[in-house]
């Protein structure tokens, strides 16, 4: 019989807890798909499949998802086939098979879904909190049920976040130019995860080329590309501290956001004590995920900086950094109210949200950035996973 460690380092396919399933009382075991079940019984076994779009050795999965199996699998009612880095669909695909009951639990990423969830990107905006505790905190109070994302986007779209999570500071990066003020992006071409970030890069009067960051290197390699505003996390596991030659240091361009949950059928068809198992689980994701990242950029930063990558420091040019987050904010609300969508109400939401969740912040006090991660060495995912 395989222990839980051994089952979270399998490759693929995980039967996260099928060892603790073959100690249940005989008869316990139901079988359930996340429509239209029945509801589980005391003392059963909620079989559930999870999709996820990274791996449990990224930062997300090392911080996030790995902690959320090891505690799902000291459970007795609570069982999870786990399917890592996209092969239950790229992350633009998740919600539809999410929603169709074909999982029961994934990661959703508003950015790549902007038209499904448009409110849900306010977290990747630039100009708020480049923390991922507070980014992420401050989230998790509008997404749960009574918050305004929830009750305007997610539940509609069968979903209930469980866990959320910010891939911090997202800097201007460049082949060796001179990337410390905006205007210096004036009519480059610069890579794109689309969403918010389309907004930032034509604001600064860049043209966004969309492509998926593992294309990168032979992009910038041969002069397709000559820059991208990403986290320092999404760069060093593609190499690309080798063809990038210089980056900003605090321009605070956004981050990338997503959410880890259920569907809503498969949540009501759970038990008490399986709901008590799956949130007990997440909370210690919740917390565990967001220093993970703090520190993996760090370690990032410090990655690129030995392989030669210039950093420049914004703090002289901070006001014409900051100058361009308004016009991007504004664009977004009058976007979203254009279409009936309440994004004034998200923005208070949110910036009260932030506000009080300010005393999470740990890059005011951030120790020195050293090498000695694992997140650096990282060769499988970015911040979109497999895709």
């Amino acid at each position: 019989m395989s222990s839980i460690k051994q089952l979270l380092e399998r490759k693929g396919r995980r039967h996260v807890t099928a060892a603790l399933a073959s100690i249940a009382p005989a008869g316990s075991l139901v079988s359930c798909s996340s429509s239209g079940a029945e509801p589980y019984s005391p003392g059963s076994v909620a079989h559930l499949k999870m999709a996820d779009s990274y791996s449990l050795t990224h930062p997300v999965g090392k911080g996030g998802t790995k902690p959320f199996l090891e505690e799902i699998g000291n459970s007795r009612n609570v069982d999870i086939e786990y399917y890592d880095s996209g092969q239950m669909g790229k992350q633009a695909d998740i919600p539809s098979v999410l929603r169709s009951g074909v999982v029961d639990l994934a990661v959703i990423s508003p950015s790549y879904v902007s038209s499904t969830f448009p409110l849900s990107s306010i977290g990747d905006l630039p100009g708020y909190s480049s923390d991922a505790c507070v980014t992420a905190y401050a989230l998790l109070e509008l997404v749960q049920p009574g918050g305004i994302l929830y009750e305007e986007e997610l539940e509609p779209m069968k979903f209930l976040p469980l866990w959320t999570g910010s891939i911090p500071g997202y800097e201007a990066m460049t082949d060796g130019k001179d990337p410390s003020r905006p205007s210096n992006f004036k009519g480059a071409v610069l890579r794109s995860t689309g969403g918010a970030l389309d907004r930032v890069i034509e604001e600064i009067g860049a043209a966004g080329v969309s492509m998926p960051i593992g294309d990168m290197y032979e992009a910038m390699s041969r002069g397709t590309v000559e820059g991208t505003l990403a986290s320092p996390i999404s760069i060093t596991p593609y190499g690309l501290e080798d063809v990038i030659g210089a980056s900003t240091y605090g321009a605070n361009q956004g981050n990338f956001t997503f959410f880890y949950g259920i569907n809503i059928d498969t949540w009501n068809s759970l038990n008490d004590e399986q709901k008590k198992a799956l949130t007990d689980a997440a909370e210690k994701s919740q917390e565990s995920v967001c220093h993970e990242l703090n520190a993996a950029r760090e370690t990032s930063i410090q990655a690129m900086k030995d392989a030669g990558v210039e950093f420049y420091d914004v703090s002289d040019n901070a006001a014409e950094w900051e100058a361009t987050t308004e016009p991007v904010l504004q664009q977004w609300i009058n976007d979203a109210e254009r279409a009936g969508h309440p994004a004034q109400r998200v923005v208070d939401d949110f910036e009260t949200a932030i506000e009080r969740n300010q005393f999470r912040d740990e890059t005011s006090n951030k120790p020195s950035a050293t090498a000695s991660s694992d997140a650096a060495s990282t060769n499988a995912d970015s911040e979109e996973g497999a895709n």
